[in-house]
């Protein structure tokens, strides 16, 4: 699925008739646009996807509601070079597909990070925040979006 993001109004439009945004979208919509169930912990309840294409990349993404609000979207970048090495990436290898992500939403939403360093970048936005972490222990870049409350 092709999916956009807004940076203007932090919603992601997954091109199915799904929009992700809070007040736009409950538990109930992601169930029923077939989302995988994940855990439900101490009120929040989570759904993953296991691919969606978003500025020309493949990302896994899941939605977090609390309790049945939209609070956070993690997405992991499957398309990164990272992903297709096996155990013999490095940590540099790591940093280096943080900042390849970052400077492709810089370019998409023609803004800079509010914070930088080596293993977060963040955006911020008047809906909320978005960041790009380099995770060095499972090896994976991953993209949130945060909801204010």
């Amino acid at each position: 699925m092709h999916a956009t993001f807004n940076f203007s109004s932090g919603e992601l439009d997954t091109g199915n008739g799904l929009v992700l945004a809070p007040g736009l979208a409950a538990a109930a919509d992601v169930i029923e646009a077939n989302w995988k169930p994940l855990d439900a912990r101490n009120g929040w309840n989570s759904f993953a996807i296991s691919e969606l294409m978003i500025w020309r990349h493949s990302f896994a993404v899941t939605a977090r509601f609390h309790p049945d609000r939209l609070a956070l979207i993690d997405c992991l970048w499957k398309d990164g070079s990272i992903r297709k090495q096996d155990w013999s990436a490095t940590e540099q290898d790591l940093l280096q597909e943080k900042r390849t992500l970052v400077r492709l939403i810089m370019k998409e939403a023609q803004t800079t990070p509010a914070a930088t360093s080596l293993g977060v970048d963040t955006f911020a936005f008047n809906w909320g925040t978005l960041s790009v972490r380099a995770d060095p222990r499972s090896m994976m870049v991953m993209l949130s979006i945060a909801y204010s409350m």
